[in-house]
């Protein structure tokens, strides 16, 4: 493995959709399966720690998982933990000062996330979450295509590992099998 180029941050928002289906047992334990997916415009730069006058960006597109989750209701409140596979779209480039944009290239990367949150039925068809989650996607090498002609193609190793916290509201579609008294 090489030295490193550096590092950064990308911080921005995120939108998106997700599907699901939960079952609570009598008690308040639940256990779910959710698939999410979101759009993203995270993006990151930093200056090369090994290269003078190159800068290299990455831009987070598409952030999605499938997870299972497990909690306990209390009330309609809903405490909770989850987690699952999970995959990240992203854009690269690297500039220089005096060629201007020199590489660039696109990855998908599968990883995994786990997280935790509450939900809160205001409803029996409406409730509103809020949860933190981590997801990694590992070490990989992003092979970053010249966009100059003469340029040797080059490989880069990018680490990738993101925080997200998730607010919303979450329209709710009946109940399988029968009522439980307090059901969140």
């Amino acid at each position: 493995m090489g030295e490193s180029l550096g590092g950064h941050d990308s911080n921005s928002w995120i939108a998106g959709v997700q599907a699901g289906c939960d079952y609570q047992f009598a008690g308040g334990f639940v256990i779910g399966l959710q698939g999410d997916y979101a759009w993203a415009d995270a993006v990151g730069r930093h200056d090369s720690a090994r290269e003078v006058g190159v800068a290299y960006y990455s831009r987070v597109d598409a952030l999605a998982s499938v997870t299972g989750r497990i909690g306990h209701s209390f009330g309609r409140f809903l405490g909770y933990v989850r987690g699952g596979g999970a995959w990240e779209r992203n854009a690269y480039w690297a500039t220089t000062t005096i060629l201007g944009t020199a590489y660039a290239a696109r990855a998908t990367h599968p990883g995994w996330t786990i997280g935790i949150g509450g939900e809160y039925a205001f409803t029996d068809y409406l409730s509103a979450f809020a949860e933190y989650n981590y997801y990694d996607f590992a070490t990989n090498r992003i092979a970053f295509a010249p966009q100059l002609a003469g340029l040797p193609p080059a490989f880069v190793d990018v680490q990738e590992r993101t925080s997200v916290v998730r607010v919303g509201l979450n329209l709710r579609f009946g109940t399988i099998g029968a009522p439980v008294a307090g059901r969140y």
